[in-house]
């Protein structure tokens, strides 16, 4: 999870500043070249662990996919997740207010 700094917020990978670039750059440029919420992006990869961006308030998240997990059910679980977290994370706010 990085923030829209690019400064990484919660890592379990073993190159967290490598990785905390690449999401950064990738989320913050996909968003200038479609002028809109993208909901996720995706790059395909040789030994099909597929790398996932999705953004989150502020943020941006990297996922690696697992080779055994099917890309469009991975995206939807984790886009059904995020909008569900939001939406508690709202609740929560105005609950506190």
């Amino acid at each position: 999870l990085v923030d829209n700094k690019g400064q990484t917020a919660v890592h379990d990978v073993n190159d967290p500043e490598n990785i905390a670039k690449i999401v950064f750059t990738c989320g913050k440029n996909s968003f200038s070249v479609g002028k809109s919420k993208f909901k996720h992006i995706f790059f395909s990869r040789k030994n099909k662990k597929n790398f996932f961006i999705f953004p989150v308030g502020n943020y941006y998240l990297g996922v690696i996919k697992s080779k055994n997990i099917n890309n469009i059910e991975l995206a939807d679980n984790v886009v059904n997740f995020i909008k569900e977290f939001l939406k508690k994370s709202v609740t929560y706010r105005e609950a506190s207010s």
